[in-house]
């Protein structure tokens, strides 16, 4: 039971990481801006290393380890659902202010479902995930500082 339930949750954090790529992807072709294109393009390659470390976890390694997932039955999904609005007019601030939000959003996800699982190699995975999610926000809050609030 607890196997198909982690199952379930770690193929909606690879949705989640699949859906993120789409919109980084998609607003990068739409942004005019080289630099908003250039800074979209390295998020959407993020999101697909995200996605594989997902992929490629071995849910054999935690099958015979005992743990247990929370029970629960809302994950509060709605709150992590984001919206997509990139016009090809957002301008780089625009954009910015867009991906920190993402990335908390992504960030507080993990940190929610660290409340589900007892076990040690899925913690590590939603921990190492989360520290680069919250990195990435950290990335682009210290770049949008530098670049809108310089001291005259």
């Amino acid at each position: 039971m607890a196997n198909r339930r982690l199952k379930e949750i770690l193929d909606m954090a690879i949705q989640i990481k699949t859906d993120a790529y789409e919109f980084y992807s998609t607003a990068a072709n739409t942004a005019k801006d080289p630099s908003a294109k250039e800074l979209l393009k390295g998020f959407a390659n993020i999101e697909l290393k995200h996605r594989e470390k997902f992929k490629n976890f071995d849910l054999n390694e935690v099958e015979k380890e005992h743990h247990t997932i929370k029970a629960t039955h809302d994950f509060h999904l709605e709150q992590y659902l984001l919206d997509k609005e990139i016009t090809p007019d957002s301008t780089v601030q625009d954009i910015m202010v867009h991906v920190m939000k993402r990335e908390q959003k992504i960030y507080a996800f993990y940190d929610n479902m660290l409340k589900f699982f007892t076990s040690i190699p899925v913690r590590n995975l939603i921990e190492e995930l989360a520290a680069e999610e919250l990195e990435h926000k950290v990335r682009i809050e210290t770049e949008y500082d530098d670049i809108f609030y310089k001291e005259d």
